[in-house]
Formats: structure tokens, sequence, C-alpha cells
């Protein structure tokens, strides 16, 4: 009978500390579920934040272009009336000088 209530402790202990450790196992591995959810939504969340920055940045980008563009068709088209500018104010100096000769 000694024996016996030995053995059937000792497979008790081994039973319990089986159970201890399989309970263990599955507590861990539900924090690591939990964990490995809480980055997924804290990536997902950044991705989504990173997007709305980007699609800003691309319409900024895009008033500036075209803000820089219109400067530019601006300036070149300042560049062209100057350019009649001296070229009138040459045909006339041109004109003055087989006029009145040269000074």
């Amino acid at each position: 009978m000694t024996i016996w209530g030995v053995i059937h402790g000792a497979n008790t202990d081994k039973r319990q500390s089986n159970n201890d450790r399989q309970e263990l196992e599955s507590w861990i591995m539900n924090q690591i579920k939990q964990d490995n959810q809480q980055l997924r939504s804290d990536r997902e969340s950044d991705r989504k934040q990173f997007s709305t920055d980007l699609e800003a940045l691309r319409a900024k980008k895009d008033a500036m272009e075209q803000e820089l563009n219109q400067q530019i068709a601006l300036k070149v088209r300042e560049n062209e009336q100057l350019k009649q500018r001296n070229a009138a104010l040459e045909a006339e100096n041109e004109a003055y000088r087989n006029r009145y000769g040269q000074l």
C-alpha cells in the first residue's frame, strides 16, 4: 500500500507538473499572440499615418511645382518682352546712327 501510495503520489505530481507546464505554455502563447496583434495594429496605424503624410506632402509638392511653373512661365514672358524691347531699341539706335552718324 505504501509503495502504491508513493507511485500514485509520484504520478499525481508528474500529471500536475505536466498540467502546470501546459497552462504556462498556453499563457505564454496567448501573451505572444496578444503582443503580436498589438504590434500589427501599431504597425498598421503607423503605415496609415505615413500614407496620410505622404499624400499631404505630394499635394504640397504639386502645389509648389505648379506655382514655380507659373513663375517660370511669367519670367519667360518677361524675358521675351525684354528681348523684343531690346531689339526695338537697337533698331532705333541703328536708325539714329544711320541718320546722324556715329558719335
